[in-house]
């Protein structure tokens, strides 16, 4: 199914280097760091869910006007000094915040800032692990408090439907390679309807295909979320609380995880 196909929202692309602290279901009070085009969404996948809009799928946001890593750490260390109070500092924005080439030199001067600080919140990163085989990217990833790693589909179909990597990406099997290169694996994965099921993953054979992923995977975390935000395409829908939950249990009979289940906080959109 391609895009010209579905019916898009018209999402604004833009996020500012340094914004909030926003308040997040997931890490309390964070204070956000884009590290992609402060204009132009640029990620390696084009996810339908995505509350900045499809944007453009390339292999790397190093060619547009991505910040560099010493304009980055200025504005942190500004926004830090009037923002005492946090419970965490989050790389996460309009793109993938991976591709950044000073990446690995970025999250060492803010894990060397917290330490200096003796800061109590806690560092992570969003990201959907497509940089995981860069040299030393693993690596930069494991100093983070926390890094959390994109697994949405089980099957490579909706894989490439509906997360739609740049070809490099390859399929779920490289996926699941990639988050196993870490030690300390937590994974990030969102659920949703639609009523056309070519648009949505919430269906039996993707959540039985990632129930045999966690499996091998067996990773320490495991957030399981649904939207919250206005997608980039239209129709989508939260998945209901009570079955979120359902599905959390089963994930717990097949892995040690530690299973967090955040609901929407919109009914519709």
């Amino acid at each position: 199914m391609s895009v010209v196909e579905m019916e898009l929202h018209p999402n604004t692309e833009s996020c500012a280097t340094i914004y909030g602290p926003v308040p997040s279901r997931r890490h309390g009070l964070s204070l956000g760091i884009n590290l992609g085009d402060p204009i132009h969404k640029i990620c390696t996948w084009g996810c339908v869910y995505c509350q900045c809009g499809m944007g453009q799928r390339l292999v790397s946001n190093s060619i547009l006007e991505a910040p560099t890593a010493s304009q980055v750490l200025e504005l942190f260390r500004a926004a830090l000094a009037k923002n005492t109070v946090l419970d965490s500092v989050t790389l996460a924005g309009n793109s993938e915040p991976c591709s950044h080439p000073e990446f690995a030199q970025i999250v060492r001067q803010i894990v060397q800032i917290k330490t200096d600080q003796n800061a109590k919140w806690i560092f992570n990163c969003l990201t959907n692990g497509s940089e995981l085989d860069q040299p030393g990217m693993a690596e930069a990833c494991e100093l983070l408090d926390e890094c959390w790693i994109k697994l949405d589909c089980g099957t490579d179909d909706l894989f490439r439907r509906l997360n739609r990597p740049v070809d490099r990406i390859g399929n779920v099997r490289e996926q699941v390679r990639r988050i196993l290169k870490l030690k300390n694996r937590m994974i990030q994965t969102l659920l949703w309807n639609h009523a056309d099921p070519r648009l949505a993953n919430y269906s039996e054979p993707s959540l039985g295909a990632l129930i045999e992923l966690f499996r091998e995977i067996q990773p320490q975390r495991i957030h399981l979320t649904t939207v919250s935000r206005i997608p980039a395409v239209l129709g989508i829908q939260p998945v209901a609380e009570q079955d979120l939950e359902r599905y959390a249990e089963r994930i717990r009979q097949v892995t040690n995880a530690q299973v967090e289940v955040y609901p929407t906080r919109v009914e519709s959109f």
